[in-house]
């Protein structure tokens, strides 16, 4: 190899003696010799050039035999590997790359290994450019590694990782039909299939449709597309570019919106006849039609149907049993609008009527109805006589029973009529025959009726004198006079008023002036009623008078004198609170209408006492008490209501009392919630003392600690409430209720801190009312029942301030009205049916209705869909506000009257008219990238705005409406050439003759051919940075360029700034990497050489990553192998990577420490160079990929010593060399140590370069004695050491020690001992000698 030491052995044994000549290419190439025993040699030469080198040894001039030698010299770093092999390949395909190179087939070594590290076969071929050709066949799907050789040199970028896919492991699943406008589903399952690119194309007619693809996880998608025509939509998948299995797939898609279902077997049929409807699929292309009818039981009914596909067709069944029964209707699978439809079976049979009997005149009869066994429907009910109808009351017992009480009032045959959804039950019509009453019955029955009627309100309780008091009477229907009797507390009339509602009932108002026991009557028919008379209390709260017993002090108890005697009769109530919270206190009863309040304040801030006299406040109430501190003028202290509740981002204050210290001595810490630090302002007052202000930000509690010299001064630290009104959460979705329903609210007060909640309602009088709030485990309720109607208004405040959401309006209506909905109560089209229905169901009675326009009375129908629910339909013939008065029984239901908006959209008309604005073909006249103004008059469209939508191409163009009194303006800018459609809708309603199509024409065309495009963004952008090119038309005449730039994933705008002269700047920022495709029109026409390649690269910058340790380097089998790697400077990005062995991958662990820098940890499982792969978003870091030097594990047996060093010898002669060979040995440290005679041997230790794995060792003995020599190789003996060498003075002496019982001379001298060491690590001998004596030293290499 190239720059490689070419290195062969030359044994001159048997030659004899001479001298030896080596030259390597006519002595152009250097060599060098080195003695490696008696007559052997090491001739090295390194080749500078890859060519063939020629060796020529002589030996006394003459060539040895086989000199000259021929060596091929190959340079690995000129060989490139390319091919299709080392990217992505199929399974089961062969795959192939070639290697060129001046190599050789037997120089080139391939080892493929896959997924399951399996070495695949390959065969090697010389192609006809005398490049080398390797094919291979992978088997299984997943990363492969190709690692290629050349003269046992790895390749530039070997091992290569290649990733093996297999297409036909691409599931696609769920592939169903498809309905026009609702998304069709279907999933694609590639997690066994490898790496690759998956491509999903919705197509039909030749035109795609757009799909959106979600990934689930592990190579699984879902993917969606909305049809937008009913044909079959083609899906093409495919990935890397081949087809999956089962692609192109087929979806039907069909538009079930054209198929119109109708009849009466849809909404109710009898039980005794057959269901009957028909199913007309009108245009729709469907070739099967399924009807699926469901009982209330869950069985399935049969069901006929008549007629072919695609006329219309017939659906029929017979029911068996009553109740709700459902049927679904699937048009090619897929359910129809409205499905599934409900049809309720009725059988009349099944309405019972009991309890009717003959009876006597004005005796009421009454008797039941049942038809709870008879399904849902229409219950219908008349009693008439010979000459009139005769009323009859219904109430419900419950579902489907009712009993029904009507008074005959001359004594003739009655008749009841009965019907059920229409058809007589059976029996009807039941005949009642009515007699006349004795005289005694009437009396009895007058007394009875007067014992009927009943009354309550507060006016029959407690009043308030100088207030009206009321109370209604219910006369349940009877006929006959009220008379309402008040008599005061000295026996006088009071003047009494009798007001009959419209619901019915009476209401009774008198006004008691003055303080006492007042006695109310009532009497019907000159009798009195059950309860009569009424004894009621009046009181005067204005009577009642506070006096402040002094001043107050916390800690310590304060009283109040309530002075009641003056105001009647009643019950006293007090709630004390401070800061929020509720204060103990206690009320003494001292007689003769006084009374005590006593109250003891914890805190030195005004409290609130709020005292009332029967429930209501007293003059002047709430009143507010000042408290102050006791230890104010003789000692420190800090008073003030910033030290006890605060509101939440408003500045709170208190003041220190410092007794004219000196302020510095002064410290205030705040604490908030999570004891988060508050800022404190101090400020220094007039009078000496400090104002401290502060500003809670988050609602809580907040920990103020007042300290004085270090210590705290009297009550610190303090405990303040901070609330936040903005933070009370309001539910209630009720705006109207009726007379005497509850009606109920929550508050949700958890995130806003402690603060008083006061609730106030105010009546349509204007009657200002507190509510109570009951605290319970799931919030604070509100709940009240209003007694009378109109329209009431809820205010809520917390700690003063108003809550979101308050004041809540309220309308109230009369009890027993009906409800009513429905879009013909907000508005419509003139001259167009408009609808609501009236739902009074349990209530007796029927809707009356007009609707009244601006100048005319419009027509209303009220047609009964069953008992107590209506639908009413009118048709208005005018624009304006319209006033549509509902009533139920001539009272108002609550929210009427309604006031829809009715408009007249073919009364918008365009300033100048469309024609003006018009080409011969119709077509509005646009131009490209200029704004469009079209103005409208609708002064005569009523009240309304004006909508609108334009379209280009299928997307949406942004337009804005500007309108202005009876005006309107359209405003919006064509993008590009050709067709638009223009939408527009008044008051929701579309204009007629919509939509107005338009054409945007160029204002003249060039030449397309002369336009040049220039600028790096043509080629390459980064993602989230700007990149401009520049298109330059000055050649191509008159024209503009279109630019687009799209992507699989996501396209990207393009914007373009003129420079005059018929240059423009294209900017664009890119937010998704990939592939864009990017074209450049010029008056419409494409410029040429486009559309162009565009790669976004990532934001990732795998250039800035920095690899760092000796773990890049080297490393030993068995240790762990650690570096350092720091992502930090390139940006967010995923971080891979890999190492391979020769033949064996290494466990490679990531440790993150969470900053963007990581701890690489490496794990060999052999010995050699390993390839580091580190790579930052797919890219290479710089050094990657990096080659690892891993050494094995240190192997003493390994390690060969060996030469006459270690053997007996004669001291004259005697050769003290001898070799240590660690090749093979592993990575580790070689250690050397003699002992001897004193001063009688010099040791040297020497190898020729740092990275020789043999050690020539001598000493030198200069006297005769034992000698012992331990090597170690990493602490460990070597096999033979410890070794034990005799040197003697004479031969004989050896030869008789060698025949037993004999030691040198000089054996009873001291022995020295010298030690040193070569460490050879996973840089193979990269180590430094240090001292290179040892005489009389020791040192270490």
């Amino acid at each position: 190899m190239v720059a490689k030491p070419v290195t062969f052995l030359v044994e001159t044994n048997n030659a004899g003696p001479g001298n030896l000549e080596v030259t390597v290419n006519n002595g152009q190439v250097p060599t060098s010799a080195q003695a490696q025993g008696n007559h052997v040699y090491a001739i090295s030469f390194t080749p500078k050039e890859a060519k063939p080198h020629v060796v020529e040894l002589k030996f006394n001039g003459e060539n040895v035999p086989g000199s000259p030698f021929s060596c091929e010299v190959v340079d690995v770093s000129r060989v490139t590997v390319a091919g299709t092999g080392l990217e992505k390949v199929p399974v089961d395909r062969p795959a192939s790359f070639t290697v060129d190179s001046q190599a050789t087939v037997d120089q080139l070594e391939v080892k493929v290994l896959s997924p399951s590290r399996h070495v695949l076969e390959h065969r090697i071929s010389t192609t006809d450019e005398a490049k080398l050709m390797v094919e291979y066949t992978p088997a299984e799907v997943g990363d492969h590694s190709v690692e290629v050789r050349v003269a046992g040199m790895l390749v530039p970028g070997s091992p290569f990782l290649v990733k093996a896919y297999d297409a036909n492991k691409v599931r696609v699943t769920e592939v169903a039909s498809g309905i026009v406008a609702k998304p069709v589903y279907f999933s694609i399952d590639a997690s066994q299939a490898g790496a690759g690119n998956l491509e999903i194309i919705v197509s039909v007619n030749g035109r795609n449709v757009p799909n959106y693809v979600q990934s689930e996880g592990h190579a699984r998608f879902r993917v969606n597309f909305k049809p937008k025509e009913a044909a079959v939509h083609t899906l093409s998948v495919k990935f890397n570019g081949e087809p999956v299995p089962g692609s192109p797939f087929k979806c039907r898609v069909s538009d079930s919106s054209q198929v119109v279902i109708s009849g009466a077997g849809l909404k109710m049929s009898s039980l005794a006849r057959t269901a009957v409807f028909t199913i007309d699929p009108r245009s729709a292309e469907v070739t099967d039609c399924i009807v699926q009818v469901t009982s209330p039981s869950g069985s399935r009914v049969p069901v006929q149907i008549t007629g072919e596909l695609p006329n219309k067709v017939t659906a029929e069944f017979q029911p068996g049993e009553v109740g709700p029964h459902t049927i679904n209707v699937l048009m090619d699978g897929e359910s129809v609008g409205g499905s599934p439809f409900t049809c309720n079976i009725y059988d009349v049979t099944k309405v019972q009527v009991t309890g009717l009997d003959h009876t006597k005149v004005n005796r009421p009869v009454t008797f039941t109805v049942d038809a709870s066994q008879a399904g849902e429907g229409t219950l219908e009910l008349v009693v008439t006589t010979a000459k009139a109808s005769v009323r009859a009351e219904v109430a419900a017992r419950s579902r489907g029973l009712y009993d029904v009480t009507f008074t005959p009032h001359e004594p003739i045959p009655h008749f009841v009529n009965i019907t059920f959804n229409e058809e007589d039950v059976l029996g009807s019509p039941f005949k009642c025959d009515v007699r006349e009453l004795e005289p005694r019955e009437v009396r009895h029955l007058q007394r009875k009726e007067s014992q009927m009627v009943t009354a309550k309100g507060d006016g029959l309780k407690q009043v308030v004198t100088g207030n009206a008091a009321s109370f209604t009477v219910d006369t349940k229907g009877l006929d006959g006079e009220l008379d309402i009797r008040v008599t005061g507390p000295d026996g006088g009339q009071i003047p009494a008023r009798l007001i009959k509602l419209r619901s019915g009932l009476h209401r009774a108002e008198y006004r008691a002036e003055k303080v006492g026991s007042y006695s109310v009557a009532i009497l019907h028919k000159g009798s009195p009623i059950s309860g009569t008379p009424y004894i009621v209390e009046a009181a005067d709260p204005r009577k009642v008078s506070i006096q402040p017993a002094g001043d107050c002090f916390s800690s310590h108890e304060c009283a109040l004198k309530v002075d009641a005697s003056g105001a009647g009769r009643g019950s006293l109530s007090v709630g004390v609170r401070a800061a929020g919270q509720d204060v103990k206190h206690s009320i003494r009863d001292l007689g003769g209408g006084l009374y005590q309040v006593l109250f003891y304040p914890r805190a030195p801030i005004p409290h609130k006492v709020d005292i009332r006299y029967n429930g209501v406040p007293v003059q002047g109430g709430p009143f507010e008490i000042p408290v102050r501190n006791p230890a104010t003028g003789h000692a420190v202290t800090a008073t003030g209501l910033g030290l006890h509740q605060a509101r939440v981002n408003k500045p709170t204050s208190f003041v220190i009392e410092t007794l004219s210290l000196p302020s510095k001595d002064f410290d205030v810490l705040i604490s908030g919630p999570e004891d988060w630090a508050v800022p404190v302002k101090c400020y220094q007052q007039k009078d000496g003392n400090l104002l401290a202000e502060y500003t809670p930000h988050t609602p809580g509690n907040y920990k103020i600690e007042v300290m004085c010299a270090t210590k705290h001064v009297k009550g610190s630290p303090f405990q303040c409430t901070a609330y936040d009104a903005s933070k009370v959460v309001l539910d209630h979705n009720k705006t109207l209720v009726a007379v005497g329903e509850p009606y109920a609210f929550k508050l949700d007060k958890s995130e806003a801190g402690d603060a008083d909640l006061e609730v106030q309602v105010e009546s349509p009088s204007g009657v200002m009312t507190p509510l109570e709030v009951k605290t319970g485990p799931s919030g604070d309720m509100v709940e009240w029942t209003p007694e009378a109607p109109g329209q009431y208004r809820i205010t809520i405040f917390y700690g003063g301030d108003e809550v979101p959401g308050s004041p809540m309006i309220l309308d109230v209506g009369e009890s027993g009205l009906a409800t009513v909905k429905g879009s013909g109560l907000d508005g419509g089209a003139v001259d167009t049916p408009l609808s609501f229905s009236v739902d009074g169901r349990g209530l007796l009675g029927e809707p009356y209705v007009t609707v009244d326009g601006p100048d005319s009375v419009a027509r209303v129908s009220v047609r009964k869909q069953e008992e107590g629910l209506y639908q009413v339909t009118y048709v208005p013939h005018e624009v304006g506000i319209f006033d549509v008065r509902v009533q139920w029984n001539k009272r108002d239901v609550a929210g009427s009257p309604f006031h829809p908006k009715i408009v007249n959209p073919a009364r918008v008309r365009l300033i100048g008219g469309w024609s003006s604005l018009q080409d011969s073909e119709g077509r509005l006249e646009l131009t490209p990238r200029e704004e469009k103004r079209l103005a409208f008059d609708i002064s005569e469209a009523g009240p309304g705005k004006l909508r609108s939508e334009v379209t280009y191409e299928g997307r949406n163009v942004d337009c804005n409406i500007d309108q202005n009194g009876s005006r309107s303006r359209l405003m919006f800018t064509p993008p590009g050439e050709g067709s638009y459609e223009i939408r527009l809708w008044y008051s929701d309603l579309p204009l007629p003759d919509m939509p107005v199509f338009g054409w945007a024409e160029p204002v003249s065309t060039g030449d397309h051919t002369r336009v040049t495009l220039q600028g790096h963004g043509l080629t390459t952008a980064r993602c989230g940075d700007q990149s401009e090119f520049i298109i330059d038309g000055s050649s191509a005449g008159p024209g503009a360029p279109d630019v687009t730039m799209s992507g699989t994933k996501a396209d990207i705008s393009v914007s373009l700034t003129h420079q005059g002269g018929g240059i423009w700047r294209a900017i664009y920022t890119p937010m998704v990497p990939g592939a864009y495709l990017l074209n450049v029109m010029w008056s419409d026409r494409q410029v040429r050489g486009c559309p162009l390649k565009v790669n976004v690269e990532r934001v990732a910058d795998a250039s800035r990553v920095i690899c760092s340790g000796e773990g890049l380097r080297h490393g030993m089998v068995g240790n762990d192998i650690k570096s350092f790697i720091d992502t930090r400077r390139a940006g967010p990005g995923e971080l891979t990577v890999t190492c391979s062995g020769p033949s064996k991958v290494a466990l490679c662990d990531l440790d993150d420490h969470g900053d963007g820098t990581f701890t690489l940890n490496i794990r060999p499982q052999e010995s050699g160079r390993h390839a580091l792969n580190v790579k930052y978003e797919g890219d290479h870091v710089p050094g990657s990929p990096y080659t690892l030097k891993v050494a094995g594990a240190p192997d003493p047996s390994k390690v060969r010593v060996y030469g006459p060093g270690i053997e007996h010898g004669v001291l004259a002669s005697y050769q003290s060399r001898f070799i240590c060979d660690t090749r093979g040995a592993g990575a580790g440290q070689l250690t050397v140590r003699i002992r001897g005679p004193k001063g009688a041997f010099r040791v040297e230790m020497q190898r020729e370069s740092q990275k020789d794995r043999t050690i020539l060792c001598k000493y030198d003995p200069t006297e005769p004695g034992d000698y012992r020599m331990e090597v170690k190789w990493s602490g460990e003996h070597v096999p033979g050491s410890p070794f034990v060498v005799m040197i003697f003075d004479t031969q004989d002496e050896l030869n008789r020690y060698m025949a037993g019982g004999y030691s040198p001379t000089g054996m009873g001298r001291a022995p020295s001992e010298y030690y040193g060491s070569i460490g050879y690590g996973t840089t193979y001998g990269a180590v430094s000698f240090g001292q290179m004596s040892w005489r009389g030293s020791q040192a270490q290499l």
